[in-house]
């Protein structure tokens, strides 16, 4: 996204005291934004003119993406985080994680809705797919995101913008834990009561030998 800046030319006719509340002012909008910027700079060159005309453009990154490895059981899921970083709401359409790769072998079924979602300013919206696979999982998953935004107002959703995309790599899909909770009543009670002390029961138990990166940095058996 662009967001509009006073060109070279402008800035240099201003005098001292204005060029500090400007720079203070810009600082202080970056700061409330809290957006990833990138600038740059065009020059403009006339044939019938020996001055280059400078245009100072700095575009902001409206999304931050992340994403995450997902295990129940033996059911595995690939989630997909989208934040807002902007001050403007928009509207999110047609979702889509692709494998780079072309595994026929793995399928990717989206746990998500179909209809428009709106995210709003420093919001998150989740989205999430299910791993299923015929014979084996692959040793990496390269995966790109897509998703279609415009802005959430009526007035501007007839611009046309390209859709957000998010390229990243998932390896090392063995579950290495099994992780079971459990809460008990009180010892002759048959059911948790509030103002009664209960036991808590955690059982992990490891499915699988840890390679060595995950030995390495896993506790030892005294700790």
């Amino acid at each position: 996204m662009y967001l509009p800046s006073a060109t070279q030319s402008v800035v240099e006719k201003e005098n001292t005291t204005n060029r500090e509340v400007h720079r203070k002012n810009k600082e202080k909008q970056k700061q409330d934004n809290c957006m990833a910027t990138v600038d740059q700079k065009v020059t403009i060159d006339c044939p019938w003119s020996i001055y280059s005309t400078i245009i100072a453009l700095t575009f902001c990154i409206p999304f931050n993406a992340k994403h995450s490895l997902l295990s129940a059981g033996k059911r595995k899921y690939v989630q997909v985080c989208v934040q807002n970083l902007s001050d403007l709401c928009f509207q999110l359409s047609d979702n889509s994680l692709k494998n780079s790769a072309d595994c026929t072998d793995l399928q990717l079924v989206p746990l998500n809705p179909e209809s428009q979602q709106v995210i709003y300013s420093k919001q998150s919206i989740f989205f999430v797919w299910e791993l299923k696979w015929t014979k084996e999982l692959p040793l990496s998953l390269q995966c790109l995101f897509s998703v279609s935004f415009c802005p959430a107002t009526s007035e501007e959703q007839s611009l046309t913008l390209k859709p957000f995309t998010y390229e990243f790599q998932v390896e090392n899909f063995f579950t290495l834990y099994h992780v079971k909770t459990e809460i008990f009543p009180p010892l002759g009670a048959e059911y948790c009561k509030t103002g009664s002390l209960c036991s808590l029961e955690v059982s992990i138990t490891r499915l699988v030998d840890l390679s060595e990166v995950d030995r390495d940095e896993a506790l030892t058996e005294s700790d």
